[in-house]
Formats: C-alpha cells, sequence, structure tokens
C-alpha cells in the first residue's frame, strides 16, 4: 500500500511520531486503494497491517496498481473527500477529548475553526477556540474552566457555584437550587449577592464591608 508520497507505508504501530495530519492521509489513501483496486479486479488483493498484496499475474490488478501509484506521484490524496471527513472527525474526537468541548457541538467548532482558517491538526499548530465558543454560545465557567452553555459574564456550573456555600448557611444552596429548576445559568454576581445579602454569610465573607469586589 502506497502513502501519499508513493513509498509503501509502514504497518501500524510504527507510527510513533510525525505528524496526525500525516498520517490520517496515508490512512485514507490506504483505503482508497483497496476500494479502487477491489473495483478492477474483484478478489484479487487483500490488505494485512498496511500492505497492499495483489495478484501480479492479474493484468487487471496490475493496470490498477500502476493507475494508484501514478496518480499519487502527480498529486499526495487519493480521495480528498475521505481525508477532509476523517480530519473532521479527529478534530472533533480530540475537542471533546483534551478540550472539553461538549460533543453535541464539537462538529461546529471544527467547521468554525475551518472558517477561520485554523489548521485541523493540532501537530501542526495548537487551536484558539477561546473567540470560537462564546461565538456558538458558550462561555468558561469561572471555576473549573470547562465550558457550559450561557451568554452571561462570569459563568459557574451549578456544582461549581455550589463550592461558594459556607458549611452552616444553605442560602447559596437555595439559590443554585432555584436556578437549575429554572434552567438559569448561575453567574459569579449572582453568587457575590447572594452572600451579600445573607446576614449570616456576609460578616464572614465580606468582614469589610459589603464593597469588596
Amino acid at each position: 500500500m502506497l502513502g501519499s508520497g508513493g513509498d509503501p507505508l509502514p504497518i501500524p504501530g510504527d507510527y510513533l511520531t510525525g505528524h496526525q495530519c500525516a498520517h490520517l492521509a496515508d490512512v485514507s489513501n490506504g483505503h482508497a486503494a483497496v476500494r479502487l483496486m477491489e473495483e478492477a479486479a474483484p478478489g484479487k488483493a487483500a490488505e494485512w497491517n498496511g500492505l497492499l498484496a495483489y495478484d501480479y499475474g492479474d493484468s487487471a490488478a496490475r493496470e490498477a496498481a500502476d493507475r494508484i501509484g501514478a496518480a499519487l506521484a502527480g498529486y499526495p490524496l487519493l480521495d480528498d473527500e475521505d481525508l477532509s471527513e476523517r480530519e473532521s472527525e479527529n478534530a472533533a474526537r480530540v475537542l471533546v477529548d483534551c478540550y472539553d468541548v461538549p460533543e453535541e457541538i464539537a462538529a461546529d467548532v471544527v467547521s468554525a475553526l475551518s472558517d477561520d482558517g485554523q489548521t485541523l491538526c493540532t501537530d501542526c499548530h495548537g487551536w484558539d477556540i477561546d473567540h470560537i465558543m462564546p461565538e456558538l454560545g458558550y462561555r468558561q465557567c469561572v471555576e473549573c474552566d470547562k465550558w457550559l452553555e450561557s451568554a452571561c459574564d462570569e459563568p459557574l456550573h451549578y456544582d461549581c457555584a455550589e463550592y461558594y456555600a459556607e458549611d452552616d448557611c444553605e442560602c447559596v444552596s437555595a439559590m443554585v437550587d432555584g436556578y437549575r429548576h429554572g434552567n438559569h445559568t448561575v453567574t459569579m454576581s449572582d453568587v457575590r449577592e447572594t452572600l451579600r445579602g445573607c446576614e449570616h454569610c456576609y460578616p464572614v465573607v465580606y468582614p469589610y464591608g459589603k464593597n469588596v469586589a
């Protein structure tokens, strides 16, 4: 099986270094080569560990192999659409696993990255999603830095807001429960105002007065 440069692909496991984009291109070319060979000479080829073996005695298989090699010699990809899909799927997984992007909007973030001119390979360049996420209606929780759907400044996940509750007072917990029941976003401002308005928590949390930010 030939890689993007026209050379035989290394078997899986040999990809210990190198960029993900190059690996995905080779995987895409490999699958395309198998498909093209099967279309030209059904049953005359088999793939094993990244290598494409074919019946050299079969003229159709030889001609298909020559066409595949010639195509890769002139252009590094056999199927641009397939590679694009693989890059997008891989980028979506990386966004969810490494950037804490909610899975339901990962595809939208991938599209926004492309529209923003950012490569989908993090080995080539890191992603700047800080200006993309707000455009999609998401902000980072000021406590845990994970994303949540909100247009408010300084939003908090409900569990993160509970972190600010005093041990012997339920004012913050009651506020959070109310916001959760109404499906409203809790903000840091809400927590501060709740603590300032509580006769018990105010002197504990803000001993120097209500003007403390």
